[in-house]
């Protein structure tokens, strides 16, 4: 049975229309926007792929 006080986990995926969102994920990673828009185009918007690509 899962915990119903999981608090708010991170989006799986990175919407990469919304400004906000790749803005945080930028910030999360450390990375700049365009280093962040570099990854999602080779690996996809998945953050665990887009971490794995980073090495982070």
């Amino acid at each position: 049975m899962l915990s119903s006080n999981l608090g708010a986990r991170p989006a799986p995926a990175i919407d990469t229309t919304d400004h906000a969102s790749t803005g945080y994920w930028a910030y999360r990673l450390n990375v700049s926007p365009d280093d962040l828009a570099a990854a999602i185009d080779e690996v996809g918007p998945s953050v665990a792929a887009i971490r794995r690509h980073l090495g982070k």
